[in-house]
C-alpha cells in the first residue's frame, strides 16, 4: 500500500483545470390506469469521456435494474422493466459527483491526416432524420471551403460560417434539430444550429456527431435554484491525427464566444452521443430523435412522458 501526497502546487493546478458538480437526476413514474399494465424504462447515465469523469454515482430505483450500452454509439443506459403495481408511487434517483476537465488538444495542422477508412465512420457521415446530407449541403460546403483540404481548417471554416449565418433564438426553433430550418430561417436553438454544422461537415467527408447534455448554469430569478430545464447540445468532428474535437457553435451564436471552436466551457456535462437512437433492449416505438432524458413505454409500445428534475451544486 502506498500513500500519495499531493503538493500544494499540484492541488492548486488541479482546482484551476477542473470543476466538480454534485448532481441529482430524478423522475417519478406515477400510477397508470390498470395495475396489470407493464412498464419499461430507459434512462441515460452520465458517462466518462475525455473531458469528464464520474467520480461517484449511486442509483435508487424501486425494482431490479441493469446497466446496458446501446450498440451504435455506446451510450450507457439504466434499464428497468416491471408491472405497474411494482412502480406504485415510485421514484428513481441517480446521484453523481462529476468532474469536468479542461479540453486539452494538441491542435497542430501538421498532425492532421486524410481519412483513410471512411467505412469506420459511416454512422457519422450519413444523413439522419432532419440532418441533411445532399446536393444542397454539399454545394454550400464546397463554396465555404474553396480549395482548403486540411480537415481541421475545413471544420473551422464551416464553424465560422454557421456562427456567422445563424442566430440563436430558443423561441424560433424547429423542435427537431433541422438542417433545413437553420438554412431557410437562419435561426434556431442549439439543435438546429448544430444540425447545420454536422450536415456541412458530413457533406464533405468530415465525420461529425451530436452530443446531448447540460450546461450547468445558475437559475434565473424566476426559477427554482439550480433546477435545470431541458437540455443543451453541441457537436464534435473527427480530424484524423487529432481525434474527436468539440465545436460549440450554439454558445458562440448566443454569447459571441467564438473561442469555442475546439473547446468547451467547463460547465458542459454530456449525457449521450448521437441522434436516431435505438435503445438496448430496443424500444417498440421509433428510434429516439435524441436521448436526453428518461424514456418510458407502456405495454410494449405506448410512449409516456415522465416528469424529470435535475439539480446540481458546484463543489
Amino acid at each position: 500500500m502506498s500513500n500519495i501526497v499531493e503538493s500544494p502546487s499540484q492541488s492548486q493546478a488541479a482546482r484551476e483545470s477542473a470543476r466538480r458538480f454534485e448532481m441529482v437526476d430524478s423522475c417519478e413514474i406515477g400510477l397508470l390506469s390498470n395495475e396489470h399494465e407493464s412498464i419499461e424504462l430507459w434512462y441515460p447515465i452520465i458517462p466518462d469521456t475525455p473531458y469528464q469523469r464520474v467520480l461517484d454515482i449511486s442509483i435508487s430505483a424501486p425494482r431490479s435494474w441493469t446497466l446496458r450500452r446501446e450498440l451504435e454509439h455506446g451510450n450507457l443506459i439504466l434499464y428497468a422493466s416491471s408491472s405497474n403495481s411494482d412502480w406504485s408511487a415510485s421514484k428513481i434517483e441517480i446521484r453523481y459527483l462529476v468532474e469536468r476537465a479542461a479540453v486539452s488538444h494538441a491542435i497542430h495542422l501538421a498532425r492532421v491526416r486524410p481519412l483513410e477508412t471512411p467505412a469506420l465512420f459511416r454512422r457519422w457521415l450519413q444523413a439522419e432524420r432532419f440532418v441533411d446530407v445532399d446536393d444542397k449541403t454539399y454545394a454550400l460546403a464546397r463554396e465555404i471551403l474553396g480549395d482548403e483540404t486540411n480537415a481541421l481548417l475545413q471544420a473551422q471554416l464551416i464553424y465560422d460560417y454557421v456562427t456567422g449565418a445563424t442566430t440563436y433564438d430558443a423561441a424560433r426553433l424547429s423542435w427537431k434539430g433541422s438542417t433545413e430550418h437553420a438554412l431557410v430561417c437562419s435561426v434556431g436553438n442549439c439543435n438546429d444550429i448544430h444540425a447545420l454544422f454536422i450536415s456541412l461537415c458530413r457533406s464533405v467527408g468530415l465525420p461529425a456527431r451530436l452530443i446531448l447534455g447540460q450546461a450547468l448554469e445558475a437559475a434565473s430569478s424566476d426559477q427554482e435554484a439550480c433546477e435545470l430545464c431541458g437540455y443543451h447540445c453541441w457537436a464534435e468532428f473527427f480530424a484524423p491525427g487529432l481525434g474527436w474535437i468539440p465545436g460549440e457553435a450554439s454558445c458562440a451564436c448566443k454569447y459571441g464566444k467564438h473561442q469555442l471552436f475546439g473547446d468547451l466551457e467547463m460547465n458542459h456535462v454530456a449525457w449521450s452521443v448521437g441522434r436516431d437512437i435505438e435503445l438496448n433492449p430496443p424500444q417498440k416505438g421509433e428510434r429516439l430523435l435524441f436521448f436526453a432524458g428518461p424514456y418510458v413505454e407502456i405495454n410494449g409500445g405506448d410512449h409516456r412522458t415522465v416528469e424529470r428534475h435535475v439539480r446540481f451544486t458546484e463543489v
